[in-house]
């Protein structure tokens, strides 16, 4: 998600001796101190719940995100119990808590 502007790759040409050259430079916004974090999930079916974080994500906070969204994304989206809970390697997501949670939480079908 993108802000300003588009992440495009740019070639100029240029004659030897003109790689400096301030007239063939591509102007750039400067901006700084922004940031957005979502939580969200996906499927053939398409989008789940998409959640804003507040601040820098930690384990637990991941953990009540997973919590409150997961199983009602999954009901949403009429997976029923048939879908694949998926992540990367952040350290928030390997965590021994998280991996607690996903044992019993996830692996676990509501009564």
């Amino acid at each position: 998600m993108e802000l300003f502007g588009h992440n495009d790759v740019a070639f100029i040409w240029c004659k030897k001796g003109e790689a400096f050259n301030p007239k063939k430079a591509i102007p750039t916004v400067k901006h700084g101190g922004g940031n957005l974090m979502r939580w969200g999930c996906f499927s053939a079916n398409g989008p789940g719940n998409l959640i804003t974080v507040n601040g820098t994500m930690k384990k637990e906070q991941y953990i009540k995100i997973l919590n409150n969204n997961i199983r009602q994304s999954a009901e949403k989206l009429g997976l029923g119990h048939q879908w694949t809970f998926q992540h990367d390697n952040d350290p928030k997501h390997t965590a021994k808590v998280v991996k607690k949670w996903k044992r019993f939480a996830v692996a676990q079908p509501e009564s």
